[in-house]
């Protein structure tokens, strides 16, 4: 039977730490990286264009603005900062300030579909839409 002294056994068995923490850590950011969110969703009265330097979403009577990237995990979650601006019904008097504010978009995607849910400044609760890749939704303007 042959020894190992010790000197070479801790090196041996610090190697085999390092091997399993790189895998480890390969894991973990594997885990996290799904990539960046991009191309045209649509329904609930929403349309949302995400690109590689944000997103544009258009509703009836708001629009919204988010700020970058949009990066989801792994398992589809995603989570992004912005603005939303909630337009009144009517014309808009040239002196009156836009009401705009801002917001957290987070969500998921599965499937081809996404769950939108957009938390304005100020809201009590966020506004929850369900959405398509690729679909396309006909807006009907405040009146």
């Amino acid at each position: 039977m042959r020894r190992i002294t010790p000197g070479v056994g801790a090196l041996l068995f610090g190697g085999l730490v390092t091997i399993t923490q790189l895998a480890s850590a390969q894991l973990v950011s594997t885990q996290l990286e799904g990539g960046t969110l991009e191309g045209r969703w649509g329904g609930d009265r929403l349309q949302l264009t995400l690109d590689a330097n944000g997103g544009r979403l258009e509703l009836d009577c708001a629009s919204g603005t988010i700020a970058g990237p949009v990066k989801s995990l792994a398992n589809g979650k995603f989570s992004a900062v912005g603005t939303f601006d909630q337009h009144s019904p009517g014309p808009q008097r040239a002196d009156e300030a836009a009401a705009v504010g801002k917001a957290r978009y987070s969500g998921e995607i599965h499937d081809g579909a996404m769950t939108l849910s957009i938390l304005a400044a100020g809201a009590g609760a966020p506004q929850v839409f369900h959405l398509r890749k690729g679909a396309a939704v006909r807006l009907v303007r405040c009146l």
